[in-house]
């Protein structure tokens, strides 16, 4: 009678647990970003890459708390090009305007952005495009 307990017990634990898998890949939803940024950056200073990648991942946890790991920013090393001053692009990636509206108005990204922003202004910006994606 134990083993039968214990047997029944074990199955519907298994149940349960496919049951609660099926339905969370029911609810997950991917967000597309349809909305990006570019800066592109001079740097006659010397700033290392390092220094303004540890201040960009922390206004990027900012971002995830608010609730969109899908969004923030990405840092690039420029390697050849045309404009041999620009050193860095900073790729911004949003979901859509209204969700990059609301990050950017949100307290915890505006005082996690702050370190990131007084680098940047250290360096020369060169400009900035903004781009949707075409459907």
């Amino acid at each position: 009678m134990k083993k039968i307990i214990f047997l029944s017990l074990v199955i519907a634990m298994i149940i349960g647990s496919c049951t609660q898998k099926s339905k969370k890949a029911e609810t997950e939803v991917i967000i597309e970003n349809t909305l990006q940024s570019v800066h592109f950056w001079t740097d006659s200073i010397g700033i290392a890459p390092s220094e303004l990648l540890a201040s960009m991942e922390r206004a990027n946890k900012a971002i995830d708390s608010i609730g969109y790991p899908d969004a923030g920013y990405k840092l690039w090393l420029f390697q050849s090009g045309t404009n041999k001053d620009v050193r860095f692009m900073i790729e911004g990636y949003w979901p859509n305007q209204a969700i990059y509206d609301t990050i950017h108005k949100n307290e915890l990204y505006i005082n996690e952005f702050k370190a990131f922003r007084e680098l940047l202004e250290k360096m020369k910006w060169v400009s900035y495009n903004r781009f949707t994606i075409i459907k």
